[in-house]
């Protein structure tokens, strides 16, 4: 894409958009900072758009910080585009790009003194700096308030209404980043109270940010899930500090037991986990061993039952570690209800040889969590596995002809047990069965496997779409049909075509067209370019086929 027609890559309402933002002046800074173009683009919010250009004017990278995801490029870098376009024709970018200089040698040339002063003028403009600077240089200082503040002004900063957008989370938690660097920090110096201090801080802020930010690129969760990992490092390092693990136990502890994470089980137990090391003191031990004892009245909430087993797995690992491997196993044999522990003592049995307790503990799964399709599964899977060790023909046939029904991986397995006098009569059940499933990928695989053509081409005839997948398996013997089944296909995906990325899928799947059945598939890109003459978009993507 070069800056002199980048317009036909976008979709055509996007570059109107682009050009009214252009020509109203909303682009209202353009600047050159270490091989790449940053502007400012004024809209409902300020956003932030960069282009890495060659000397020909190609955009060989290009980026925009607004949440727009509906294309692959926004209306405000087609302001962006249009006006280094135009900057180029002027000859003002090679001015702007010439005048520019390395801010480090700049401010390197500084005495202290000016350098204390422009800090100060800009400590006093920006807060956000103000607070990080306290951080860095205030020894003496609370720390602890110095990091909150880092962490929310950046929180602030982009805080709108109350709600925080995806476009804004990178930045809204980038006071907590810094907070990090600083927890490093403390490990490295061996300040272990105050690593964990700080975490802790970034926990308490990120927890709470997560309620109002749209999180959907995970933005928050990673601050959260690294504050965790460095708590985890910090209990490591201070394992054998016997005079103050109780301490640091219970500053953990508590935290981990705020009403914050009722809603977060997983960040809870975390917590709980990075404890571990410290449960050899007996009154560590006790403490814990109390709460992960509880027993919660609504245990057969869905999430409560899921903390609860969490809890029963972190227990096991304490006797683990601090008793023994047979005490760890006979509390696991206990608590048969979680299904980790189950998976385990059947995995366990089967290997040693105890079919009969390993069955008996699948039948007993796939009955108490008959509610749960996917560990029924499970249990059903592990029983046919018991089954083939030990040589149960009949179970597996009987288990077998289910179990295929969601897993083309048991085919084979299943077929090895007929002879070719049966098989054709089982196949045949086989896919009456599935037929009846609507979009069943086991039905197709098996119709490819055994080579059936005519229902893979029924199949194709149902549903169009997967003409482009199993076109290959049909040829040489229906390429008259494939070819119409493309042609519904094309056309109807047309019909619906509404933006350049939606043009750019129907002619790939024309290119589909072309590979299966030849030339021909020019003739239907004749007629749509006649059908669609007012979509100059389209025509532009049908005329690169």
């Amino acid at each position: 894409m070069n800056l002199n027609n980048f317009e036909s890559y976008f979709d055509e309402i996007i570059i109107e958009r682009g050009l009214d933002y252009y020509e109203s002046g909303s682009v209202v800074s353009l600047e050159y900072y270490d091989g790449e173009w940053v502007a400012e683009v004024s809209g409902s919010r300020d956003y932030t758009v960069k282009v890495t250009l060659s000397e020909n004017g190609e955009i060989t990278n290009t980026y925009c910080d607004c949440p727009y995801d509906m294309g692959e490029y926004c209306k405000h870098q087609a302001a962006v585009f249009y006006t280094l376009r135009d900057e180029i024709e002027s000859g003002e970018l090679a001015s702007k790009k010439k005048k520019n200089k390395n801010l480090e040698e700049l401010l390197e040339k500084l005495d202290k003194k000016n350098l204390v002063s422009m800090l100060m003028e800009y400590a006093g403009k920006n807060k956000h700096m103000k607070d990080e600077l306290l951080l860095r240089c205030d020894k003496q200082g609370d720390i602890l308030k110095y990091a909150r503040n880092v962490i929310q002004s950046s929180i602030g900063n982009v805080k709108y209404r109350g709600f925080i957008e995806y476009a804004d989370a990178a930045y809204a938690v980038s006071g907590a980043d810094t907070i990090l660097y600083n927890v490093n920090d403390k490990i490295d110096s061996g300040d272990i109270s105050t690593a964990i201090s700080l975490c802790i801080v970034i926990l308490e802020e990120m927890v709470e940010l997560i309620g109002y930010c749209d999180d959907s690129g995970g933005d928050v969760g990673r601050p959260i899930a690294e504050a965790i990992g460095k708590i985890g490092e910090a209990v490591f390092i201070m394992e054998s500090d016997q005079n103050n693990i109780e301490k640091i136990f219970d500053m953990i502890f508590n935290h981990a037991l705020e009403k914050r994470y009722n809603g977060w089980p997983d960040w809870r137990i975390d917590l709980l986990y990075t404890l571990l090391p410290l449960c050899g003191n007996n009154t560590n031990r006790n403490k814990m061993e109390k709460y992960l004892s509880y027993q919660n009245a609504e245990k057969d909430n869905g999430v409560r039952k899921y903390e609860e087993h969490q809890r029963q797995k972190l227990q096991y690992e304490i006797l683990r570690k601090f008793d023994s491997k047979k005490a760890a196993d006979s509390y696991m044999e206990q608590h048969m209800d979680n299904s980790d522990f189950r998976e385990a003592v059947i995995q366990n049995a089967i290997s040693r040889g105890f079919y009969k307790k390993a069955l008996n503990l699948c039948l007993d799964g796939e009955h108490n969590d008959n509610s749960y399709a996917g560990l029924v599964r499970k249990w059903k899977e592990l029983r046919y596995t018991v089954y083939e060790k030990s040589e149960d023909i009949q179970g597996q046939k009987t288990l077998g002809m289910e179990l295929l029904q969601g897993n083309f991986e048991y085919f084979n397995k299943f077929k090895a047990l007929y002879n070719k006098k049966e098989w054709p009569g089982i196949l045949k059940t086989i896919l009456e069965k599935l037929w009846n499933t609507s979009r069943n990928n086991v039905y197709v695989k098996v119709l490819i496997k055994e080579d059936i053509k005519p229902q893979l081409l029924e199949y194709c005839k149902k549903y169009n779409d997967s003409i482009t997948f199993y076109y290959k398996h049909l040829l040489p013997d229906y390429k008259d049909d494939i070819g119409k089944i493309f042609e519904k296909y094309i056309k109807e995906k047309a019909s619906f075509a509404n933006s350049r990325g939606s043009y750019r899928n129907v002619c790939e799947i024309i290119q589909s067209y072309k590979k299966a059945c030849g030339n021909v598939a020019y003739k239907l890109r004749g007629e749509l370019a006649k059908e669609y003459i007012r979509r100059p978009a389209f025509l532009d993507e049908l005329s690169r086929l």
